[in-house]
């Protein structure tokens, strides 16, 4: 089961370029340690959290993780980097980091990644777990329908207070399609039963967060 390692920074003012290059240097330096899935996003459109990066690194299991870490500790670099983030003169500031588990919905559909993403996080109402599974394979078979590819649903863990929470996401080619997705939510019968589904009083979930991000290149 996919594992993912999440760390939220902010970079300072007239910062983004240094905030940039210090995750490139990063993502280089866990490939030694079998990271071989770093990915780095910038918070478009999310609320508080716009202008953020997220750098995410995934695992095929929580095992592997595991490993990855225990072996972070005995290398010097790698501290000595982690001590630069976290000095005065840093590019960035540390916002959070978190845990999540993909959770296995046997969709056959495209993986492809795309430089647009969107993501949905929200809290499943006490015994709706199997509905809110039911509706986020609703979500992507409409989201799919639209040209949306990379559809996953995963739960987050040692997260604070987002522990437990779920969190859909899907990708796109351009920011132009992510609109045209927006339209369809409202204009389409399938959208507007969604949405429904998503605010009423009856849905298995409660919505906590969303945001559009973008792919930046490591």
């Amino acid at each position: 089961m996919t594992v993912m390692q999440s760390i939220v920074t902010r970079p300072k003012p007239g910062r983004r370029h240094d905030a940039v290059a210090l995750a490139v240097e990063a993502s280089k330096l866990l490939e030694r340690h079998g990271a071989d899935d770093c990915r780095l996003l910038g918070a478009q459109v999310a609320g508080e959290m716009s202008g953020t990066h997220v750098f995410m690194t995934e695992f095929e299991n929580g095992e592997a993780w595991g490993e990855f870490n225990d072996s972070l500790y005995a290398d010097a670099e790698l501290q000595a980097l982690l001590d630069r983030v976290e000095r005065d003169d840093s590019p960035v500031d540390m916002v959070a980091m978190s845990i999540a588990t993909e959770i296995p919905l046997g969709r056959n559909a495209s993986t492809r990644r795309g430089p647009a993403v969107e993501a949905y996080i929200s809290r499943v109402l006490p015994g709706r777990f199997e509905g809110a599974v039911g509706l986020a394979n609703m979500v992507f078979d409409f989201v799919e329908g639209q040209g949306g590819t990379n559809c996953r649903l995963s739960q987050m863990t040692s997260a604070g207070s987002m522990t437990d929470c779920l969190v859909a996401s899907w990708e796109l080619e351009n920011m132009r399609a992510i609109g045209r997705l927006g339209d369809a939510y409202a204009s389409e019968p399938e959208g507007q039963r969604i949405m429904e589904m998503l605010t009423g009083t009856d849905g298995p979930i409660t919505p906590v967060a969303s945001g559009i991000y973008t792919d930046i290149p490591l």
